[in-house]
């Protein structure tokens, strides 16, 4: 992809200009199994406010899920949850399709949510004590390079989304 002059209308590496000049990030959406489980795991764990649930609707069809990529009949419940700056949407879907876990990070579909925290070892320590909660190593910090001072460590939730846990110790990023 071009880099892009602040001058200049953006372009696409083809030369195409940009369909459609984002104003911002607004939210990522995951799918959990249970949704009142998510969320209790991201209010108590990471503070996050609940700014809005739609609960699965009484009139099956109703949701307009096709809009959405999955069959016409599918129907979910949501949450919108403020993490800090960031939004996170909970998504728990009926029917349940197959084989729940979430593909490897190595995947396509793999992903992961970064969550900006103050000390990045005591939030790990915290999160030891979870149930549920997989710590997949210690944190590390980034030496010269892209990321210098960066400090970042993974943990798994209890449904198996990867959370990546970065601290940044340098002051403009």
């Amino acid at each position: 992809m071009k880099s892009i002059s602040h001058d200049s209308q953006p372009q696409s590496s083809t030369g195409e200009p940009v369909v459609a000049r984002a104003k911002r990030f607004d939210h990522v959406g995951l799918t959990v199994p249970d949704l009142d489980v998510a969320v209790d795991f991201f209010v108590c764990c990471f503070a996050a406010r609940v700014l809005f649930k739609m609960d699965r609707p009484e009139v099956p069809g109703a949701m307009g899920a096709e809009r959405l990529g999955v069959a016409p009949e599918a129907e979910f419940a949501l949450a919108m949850l403020e993490l800090g700056s960031a939004r996170i949407e909970l998504l728990q879907w009926w029917p349940l399709r197959g084989d729940i876990s979430p593909p490897d990070n190595d995947q396509p579909g793999g992903s992961h949510v970064a969550i900006e925290v103050d000390d990045v070892a005591a939030a790990l320590q915290a999160l030891r004590v979870v149930e549920g909660v997989q710590v997949l190593g210690e944190p590390a910090t980034f030496a010269p390079g892209a990321t210098p001072g960066l400090m970042n460590a993974f943990v798994r939730t209890p449904w198996g989304a990867l959370i990546e846990l970065v601290a940044w110790h340098w002051p403009d990023i």
